[in-house]
Parts: structure tokens; sequence; C-alpha cells
């Protein structure tokens, strides 16, 4: 229940960035690319693909016009960091800025040839292509970086021994 209430949260940080008045890099970056990350580095999911496909949906009904390419776009890059995570050793943040890398450059790719049979499809600008894999990729080894240094672990003994 806490994994998918920080889901949503994370798929509404997303929607406040491509806002209007809001900086032009923020419509670029794919913030629930950490979750496909961990979730392929973790290994303990069987189902990649599932997973890929609602976290798409649920992009394509926030901030797309149509409902379906972005399930495949997802679904995709998913299950290709899946195969990937069986064959990188290690958890560093560099493992998960790379990582996050691929699935930054597997979305839109993915996205758009989804989108081909609609008559929809517009190849990615290469400006805003390799900008969204780079802030993508920065994104994802933040949160590894965090998850190395156990931040998460560290804060909750830190409060214990406040409530002591």
């Amino acid at each position: 229940m806490k994994t998918a209430i920080l889901i949503v949260l994370t798929l509404v940080a997303q929607r406040m960035l491509v806002l209007p008045g809001m900086p032009s890099w923020g419509a670029v970056v794919l913030l629930p690319a950490a979750w496909v990350v961990g979730l392929s580095l973790d290994r303990k999911y069987e189902h990649p693909f599932l997973f890929g496909v609602a976290l798409g949906l649920a992009m394509d009904l926030l901030l797309q016009p149509l409902v379906g390419p972005g399930g495949i776009a997802w679904s995709l890059a998913s299950l290709v960091a899946w195969w990937a995570a069986a064959r990188v050793a290690g958890r560093s943040p560099l493992t998960w800025a790379g990582m996050g890398a691929l699935v930054a450059a597997l979305v839109p790719l993915g996205r758009s040839l989804a989108e081909a049979p609609f008559a929809v499809a517009a190849a990615p600008i290469p400006q805003n292509f390799l900008a969204g894999v780079a802030l993508t990729s920065l994104w994802c080894g933040l949160v590894g970086w965090v998850l190395y240094l156990h931040v998460p672990e560290r804060w909750r003994r830190m409060r214990t021994r406040k409530l002591r």
C-alpha cells in the first residue's frame, strides 16, 4: 500500500512538472523511471510487463491525449530494463543512472513506434530526447545514491532514538 501511494505521488509530481509556467526541462524528465529501475534491480517481482503497462496507462491518463501507446512504451522499457538488470552486477548509483538512461531512451522511442499506426507519431526532438535521457539518468542516479547511503534506514534509526 505504501509503495502504491509513493507511485501515485510520483505520477502527481510528474504531472506538476509539465504544467504551464514550470521550467522547460520538467517536461522531459521521467520521474517514474526510478520505479522501473528499482523494480528491475530488485528482481523480486516476476511480471515487469504488467507493471510497465499499468505505469504507462497511468502516465497516458495524466499527460497524453491518446491512451495506450504509453502502456506499450513503458512495458517495453520495463522488459528491457528487467533483461539488462540480470546482466549487470551491483546496485551502485552508477548502475541506477545507466539503467535510468536506458529507460529514458526507450520510452519516447517506444511511444513513437506505438503511435505510428494512429498517424500522430512524431519523432522525438533530438535536444529534448538527449535532455530527457540526461536528466532522467541524473534522477535515477540520485535515487540510487540515496538508497546506497541507506538514508531511509538511518532516518528511521534517528527517529526511534529521539522517541526514546
